[in-house]
């Protein structure tokens, strides 16, 4: 209701179709999508004057081998989560990636490799240039394509995958951004850097306190984090000095979330120094 009131207020009840601003956004990912933009992103948006209609195509533990999967099968499997231009809400079940796609003229098109395998290289072909063909097939010419670049894993994660990474988070996240920066640099992808900002927030006081059970994003500053690194991403510009922040939050947490969301921006694929966000 809070989301509604607000979003309403900001659109004044003016439809998407009238807004010439209005950008749509469709997610194909997992929980990790679910953290990214299901919260946050849209109020973002829409307090610098941006209108977004959000797409979330949602499996839990999806991979890019089952999204291929999917679309090749047409398996109505996913929880289709859509958030309007007036920042309304709604879940239809049982829904397949045609359908999806074909709901809205879906301006950009993002996706994700599930995390446990996200610093595997060899788990994202030939299933990501498959999907991205698909995805070009189906939308307007002049769609936009992203990566969404998944968090390694706290430190103290229990993730039955985490040996994988020899249950080292500084590891994990090297080898997760390896795997990303091939895969953009082999399609021209834009990459929206939310393990780096992650990352670069754990730099900071905020230390390794941005997921609720070692992996998923808390609810709170981590989620957070992560809509104002997709925001900052897809419009190209800064978060720092938006006008919008969860109220339950600490603002100089949110301000340091900001400016850990910017420098991943600026530099996807390496931390940045966060020095200054040390408390004195």
């Amino acid at each position: 209701m809070k989301r509604f009131l607000l979003s309403l207020a900001i659109v004044a009840g003016v439809s998407a179709q009238a807004q010439p601003d209005t950008l749509r956004v469709l997610s194909v990912a997992n929980s990790f999508g679910v953290d990214a933009v299901e919260q946050n992103l849209h109020e973002i948006a829409l307090a610098d004057g941006h209108v977004l209609v959000i797409g979330n195509l949602y499996i839990g533990g999806c991979s890019l081998e089952r999204h291929y999967g999917n679309a090749v099968s047409g398996e109505p499997a996913y929880s289709y989560r859509k958030i309007s231009a007036d920042g309304s809400f709604t879940t239809r079940e049982e829904t397949s990636l045609p359908w999806a796609f074909a709901d809205e003229a879906w301006d950009v098109v993002v996706f994700q490799q599930v995390s446990q395998y996200s610093g595997k290289p060899d788990t994202y072909e030939p299933y990501l240039g498959f999907l991205l063909d698909y995805a070009r097939e189906r939308c307007p010419k002049g769609v936009r394509l992203y990566l969404h670049q998944t968090w390694a894993y706290a430190k103290d994660s229990t993730h039955p995958n985490f040996p994988d990474y020899g249950c080292d988070q500084m590891r994990m996240y090297r080898e997760l951004c390896q795997a990303y920066s091939a895969m953009a640099r082999k399609y021209g992808l834009g990459v929206i850097p939310s393990g780096t900002a992650i990352q670069n927030a754990r730099k900071t006081y905020l230390g390794d306190t941005l997921t609720r059970d070692g992996f998923h994003l808390s609810y709170g500053l981590g989620r957070y984090l992560a809509a104002a690194t997709y925001y900052a991403a897809l419009y190209g510009t800064k978060v720092s000095g938006n006008g919008w922040m969860p109220p339950q939050l600490d603002p100089r947490e949110v301000e340091t979330a900001r400016r850990c969301a910017d420098a991943a921006v600026r530099k996807p694929f390496a931390t940045s120094c966060m020095c200054r966000d040390y408390r004195r």
